[in-house]
C-alpha cells in the first residue's frame, strides 16, 4: 500500500495533464468561428476527427502498450499530441491539415489514456484498486474546474491569438509526466517481458469479461449521456452550467470522501447500482423547471459518477488475469468512448420524436431496468469464475 501512495500523485498528475490537454479544446469552435470558419458542418469534422482517432485504433493501441515500455508510449503518445496541436496552432482554417492536426492529438490521446490505465490496473493491487481508481480519477475532473474556466475567461477577453498554443503547452507537460515512468519500467521490465500476453479471443472467450463489458456499455451510456444536457438546457430556458458545476463538484467531492469505501462492497454490485442512480438523476433532470432543481439532479449525477467512473476502471483486473490486462483496457475505453459517439444520436433521434425531454425519459428508463436485469441474469451467475 505504501508503494501505491507513493505512485499516487504522478498517476493523478497524468490524469490531470491528459483531461487538461483534451478539455483545453471544448472551445475550439469558437475560435475557428473567431478565425472565419462558419459553417457547423466543417467543424464538426474537425472536433469529430479527435475522437474517431482516439476512440477506433483502441484496440490496435494495446499492441504498442505490450509491446514498448510505459515511459516509451506515455512520452510518444503526448509528443504525438503535441506535434497535432501545434500543427492545429498553425494550420489556420485550412481543413486538410485541421483534420490531420486532430487525428494526430486524437492518436496521442488515446494511447497516452490506454497506457496509464493499463499501468495504473497492473501496479494496484486489487484491494485497493477501487480507491485508488477514485482518487487518481480526482486528477480527470479537476481540469473542469479550473482549466475550463481559465480558457473561458482568456477567449472573453480577446486572448485567441494565445489560446491555441495552451494545447502543445499542455502536451509538453504529458510529455514530462511521460518520462518520469522511467523507472517505474525498471521496477515491472523483467514482469513485463517475461508476461505472456493473450490474444483478444482468449479475453473475450472468459465470460465475466463479456459480462463486464456490456455493464460497462450501459454505464457508459448514461456517463456520455452529459454532452446532451446542454440540449436538454437549451430547450427548458436554463443554464447548462447550474448542471455542469454542481456535477463535477459531486463526482470530485464523493471520490475524495468515499474513496476508502470504494472497496468495502462487491464492485459488480455497486457498478449496477450506480448505472441506475446515474439513469434515475438523467430522468429526473427531464422535469427541472428551475436552475435549483437542473443544479440538485446535477449533484446527484455526479456522485453517480463519482462511484461509477472510476469503478469502470478498477474492475479490469477482476475480470481478466494480468497478460489480457492491456486488451481488457482498451476495450473498456472503445466502449466509454463509443458511447460518446452514440449517445448523441441516439437522443437526437429519440427528441425528433419525443422532444428533448421525452428522451431524457425514455432512454434513461430503458437504462434504469437495464443494469439490474445484467446484474441479475448474466453477472450474478458468474460468481467467482471470470476473476484471475
Amino acid at each position: 500500500m505504501h508503494r501505491v501512495k507513493k505512485l499516487l500523485p504522478r498517476m493523478a498528475g497524468g490524469s490531470f495533464a491528459i483531461m487538461s490537454f483534451s478539455y483545453a479544446y471544448f472551445f475550439l469552435p469558437l475560435y475557428l468561428d473567431h478565425l472565419g470558419l462558419k459553417s457547423q458542418a466543417t467543424v464538426g469534422w474537425v472536433l469529430g476527427a479527435f475522437y474517431a482517432a482516439s476512440t477506433l485504433p483502441r484496440p490496435f493501441m494495446a499492441f504498442l502498450v505490450e509491446r514498448f515500455t510505459f515511459r516509451a508510449t506515455l512520452t510518444g503518445a503526448a509528443l504525438c499530441g503535441a506535434v497535432g496541436s501545434i500543427g492545429l496552432a498553425l494550420s489556420g482554417v485550412t481543413l486538410p491539415f485541421l483534420i490531420l492536426s486532430r487525428v494526430l492529438m486524437g492518436f496521442g490521446f488515446g494511447l497516452f489514456l490506454v497506457s496509464l490505465t493499463t499501468y495504473q490496473t497492473i501496479a494496484i493491487p486489487r484491494e485497493v484498486r477501487g480507491g485508488a481508481f477514485a482518487l487518481i480519477t480526482i486528477g480527470a475532473m479537476a481540469p473542469f474546474l479550473c482549466v475550463v474556466p481559465l480558457l473561458d475567461w482568456l477567449l472573453q477577453h480577446g486572448g485567441y491569438g494565445v489560446y491555441p498554443w495552451f494545447g502543445p503547452l499542455v502536451a509538453l507537460a504529458c510529455a514530462l509526466v511521460g518520462m518520469t515512468f522511467a523507472g517505474v519500467d525498471r521496477d515491472e521490465g523483467a514482469a513485463r517481458r517475461g508476461a505472456e500476453w493473450g490474444t483478444y479471443s482468449q479475453l473475450f472467450r472468459l465470460a465475466r469479461a463479456r459480462v463486464m463489458f456490456l455493464a460497462v456499455f450501459i454505464y457508459g451510456m448514461t456517463d456520455a449521456a452529459v454532452i446532451s444536457i446542454p440540449v436538454l438546457a437549451l430547450s427548458k430556458g436554463l443554464l447548462s452550467s447550474y448542471f455542469m458545476v454542481t456535477f463535477a463538484a459531486g463526482a470530485i467531492l464523493t471520490r475524495l470522501a468515499g474513496f476508502r469505501l470504494m472497496d468495502a462492497f462487491p464492485k459488480d454490485i455497486v457498478y449496477t447500482l450506480m448505472a441506475a442512480w446515474n439513469a434515475f438523476s438523467l430522468f429526473g433532470t427531464s422535469f427541472s423547471s428551475s436552475p435549483h432543481a437542473f443544479a440538485f439532479w446535477g449533484l446527484l449525477y455526479g456522485i453517480g459518477v463519482g462511484v461509477g467512473f472510476p469503478l469502470s476502471l478498477a474492475m479490469i483486473g477482476e475480470a481478466a488475469p494480468p497478460g489480457l490486462h492491456p486488451k481488457a483496457t482498451a476495450v473498456v475505453w472503445f466502449i466509454l468512448d463509443g458511447c460518446f459517439f452514440l449517445t448523441p444520436v441516439v437522443v437526437g433521434y429519440t427528441s425528433a420524436l419525443l422532444g428533448v425531454a421525452g428522451a431524457f425519459r425514455v432512454l434513461p428508463a430503458i437504462l434504469f431496468f437495464a443494469a439490474p436485469a445484467v446484474y441479475f441474469f448474466l453477472w450474478r451467475p458468474q460468481g467467482e469464475k471470470g476473476l484471475p
